[in-house]
């Protein structure tokens, strides 16, 4: 089952499905994303989210994103799209979710969110997106901004960090994301955290939806992004950021973002 209405500078979806098979990607809109059931964890730059139901996802423009499904289960979520200019008359609105650092204040947890009774939004904007009324498109931009108006209030309150257990492979992604080197290879990660290179793979790959390599590189890309955004010239980021060659990094930075490091400059 699929819902989708969309306007100006606005996307709402509504899908109940099997998983699907999502990409890292990165677009120019704040996504809002309500889980409502499904086996996954979600993405943020560095950051993995195990996901319970009744959780709330923020992502931020240019923030690579995805949910990882480690199994069948039904999928079901809600989710917005949307721009500063959908309300631009309210710039003042995004500051407190742009101040966060990337990778940070992605995830509203799912008792936050009912004791902000934060649903209310989306299924709001879903009764105004099924019957469609001359103040469907008013009354959506009402309840954007009322619903932005309560994420400010509470920015505070959200947990921010992947929670940890303490185990091997969570001492490994905090690691991976506080370090980045061409030298780092799985022989090297397996002698460090005293654990067999196989078993390594094969429990990363189940507790993130990732392989080392694959989380390595994101790590490389969001180190990449940031430098771009700050000026530094491609060239030299390349090798700060862990690649031995411009191609390598050019196609990774590429197959992430969707776009070449120029065109990602151009664009922000």
């Amino acid at each position: 089952m699929n819902i989708s209405h969309r306007q100006n500078e606005y996307l709402y979806s509504y899908t109940k499905n099997d998983p699907p098979e999502l990409q890292m990607h990165i677009h120019h809109y704040y996504e809002f994303l309500y889980f409502k059931s499904g086996d996954a964890s979600y993405l943020v730059e560095n950051n993995i989210y195990p996901v319970e139901k009744g959780d709330i996802f923020i992502t931020r423009p240019n923030e690579l994103h995805t949910l990882v499904f480690h199994s069948d289960k039904q999928y079901e979520r809600d989710f917005v799209q949307i721009s500063k200019s959908f309300i631009a008359e309210f710039p003042v609105l995004f500051e407190a979710i742009d101040a966060r650092p990337p990778g940070t204040y992605n995830c509203i947890k799912k008792d936050i969110a009912a004791k902000y009774n934060l649903y209310e939004y989306f299924d709001n904007v879903k009764h105004y997106v099924l019957y469609r009324l001359p103040e469907s498109d008013a009354m959506i931009k009402s309840y954007t901004i009322q619903f932005l108006v309560k994420l400010n209030s509470i920015s505070e309150t959200t947990n921010n960090s992947r929670p940890s257990s303490g185990n091997r492979i969570d001492n490994i992604i905090e690691y991976l994301t506080y370090n980045i080197s061409s030298d780092i290879t799985l022989d090297f990660l397996a002698d460090k955290f005293f654990i067999n290179k196989y078993h390594m793979c094969h429990i990363f790959k189940k507790t993130t939806g990732l392989t080392i390599k694959e989380f390595i590189n994101i790590r490389k890309i969001t180190k990449a992004k940031n430098l771009l955004c700050s000026g530094t010239d491609i060239m030299s980021l390349c090798y700060e950021c862990g690649f031995n060659d411009y191609s390598t990094f050019y196609k990774t930075f590429k197959k992430l973002t969707g776009k070449s490091p120029k065109n990602f400059i151009h664009n922000n």
